[in-house]
């Protein structure tokens, strides 16, 4: 008899125990997962917040009135980094602006254009670090480059394509910005065009 309830005793021991290691290995499992997802879960958490500020940049009628003109920038500091000087915070870097301004005083149609893409291609060399954030930029530039298209003599294509051009240089007007632009190559993938209208202000002829 006493044997026979030892023999239980040390079952129920043996049992208890492997309960507890099957306990503590869910446990630690558990724990594991957590701390794995832990750079993901950031990730898209970075990632959202990018998406989210780069879908809220717009361009205002301030900006195309030159209400808010920035002072002009240091020379010094306008290639000094990848973003540059955006002193009046609008998105779009202060010696591009300043200088669609100088260039075109007079004609608020293709200015309020020129200054939408200018603010989609420097939200790509600032915002995007994946696909979803190349996309989302993406989706801007294709605005951009929609607005101009509808702001400009659509019989004049060549034209039009110059005027492009012309921002892209202005914008990526360093070796270092240059770069930068290549290595998006990587994050490139298929997207759609947004249902937004081209021009984030409406100038009338």
């Amino acid at each position: 008899m006493m044997i026979k309830k030892e023999l239980n005793n040390r079952t129920s021991s043996k049992i208890l125990k492997i309960g507890m290691w099957l306990v503590l290995v869910v446990a630690v499992s558990f724990v594991g997962l957590i701390i794995y997802r832990i750079p993901f879960v950031a990730e898209e958490e970075r990632t959202a917040e990018a998406v989210a500020r780069i879908q809220s940049q717009h361009l205002t009628l301030k900006d195309v009135t030159g209400e808010t003109l920035p002072p002009t920038p240091e020379p010094i500091l306008v290639g000094a980094t990848v973003e540059g000087i955006d002193a009046n915070q609008n998105g779009i870097r202060d010696d591009v602006e300043l200088a669609i301004f100088e260039r075109y005083p007079n004609d608020i149609k293709i200015r309020a254009a020129l200054l939408q893409y200018a603010m989609a291609l420097q939200l790509e060399l600032t915002e995007v670090f994946n696909s979803e954030t190349w996309v989302a930029v993406t989706q801007k530039i294709s605005r951009g480059f929609g607005c101009i298209y509808d702001s400009i003599d659509v019989n004049n294509l060549n034209f039009t394509l110059n005027k492009i051009k012309e921002i892209e240089i202005i914008v990526r007007n360093s070796a270092e910005r240059k770069n930068h632009y290549q290595n998006l190559d990587e994050f490139q993938t298929t997207f759609t065009i947004t249902k937004e209208n081209d021009c984030d202000i409406t100038i009338s002829n």
